[in-house]
């Protein structure tokens, strides 16, 4: 692949003439972070299936839906759910009546 002189000047370029300033610069920085924790969270993934690490598959993917969660990536550090609905669909489930439970 051929690199332009525009290709060449933004990989050569400063942060402060790559960027009109610096909150574009600070944004730029945070996604870059979320797409490299993403990244490492899908390698994770694919080593723990790989050697059929079912505790890390756990860990990674959502207990209700059995998606990858990514927690910490695009969503919070701590998260253990995909998503909302599937937070309050456990929730539902763990908080319904019991069959067969005295009241």
């Amino acid at each position: 692949m051929k690199l332009t002189a525009n290709d060449k000047w933004a990989l050569s370029a400063s942060a402060r003439r790559r960027y009109r300033d610096d909150v574009c610069r600070a944004q730029a920085y945070r996604a870059r972070r979320v797409s490299d924790r993403i990244m490492a969270l899908g390698m994770l993934l694919a080593e723990a299936e790989w050697t059929g690490d079912r505790r890390m598959i756990r860990l990674l993917t959502c207990p209700e839906c059995g998606r990858i969660t990514f927690a910490g990536g695009d969503c919070r550090r701590d998260a253990v759910y995909c998503s909302g609905r599937c937070r309050s669909r456990a929730w539902r489930r763990r908080a319904a009546p019991h069959v067969g439970a005295s009241a």
